[in-house]
């Protein structure tokens, strides 16, 4: 089975600011699913996502913790 984070654990996975998460996954750069008012993310999808090619968002206050996940591994 599948193991499902909360934001927060992604947050301390990736080394990242727990707001980082939810704008990240908002935009839809970290793979996850909204049940009800909760997010939810395969630990699966958070590792392959670290694992792949960087990713650019035009937002700048957001730039920087992005490098971070490509660095993550």
């Amino acid at each position: 089975m599948e193991e499902i984070m909360t934001p927060s654990e992604v947050a301390n996975l990736l080394k990242i600011h727990l707001k980082t998460v939810y704008k990240l996954a908002e935009k839809g750069v970290i793979p996850g699913n909204r049940i009800g008012r909760s997010w939810r993310f395969s630990r699966s999808d958070v590792l392959e996502l670290v694992s792949s090619k960087p990713i650019n968002l035009s937002d700048s206050d957001t730039d920087d913790q992005v490098s971070r996940l490509a660095a993550v591994k």
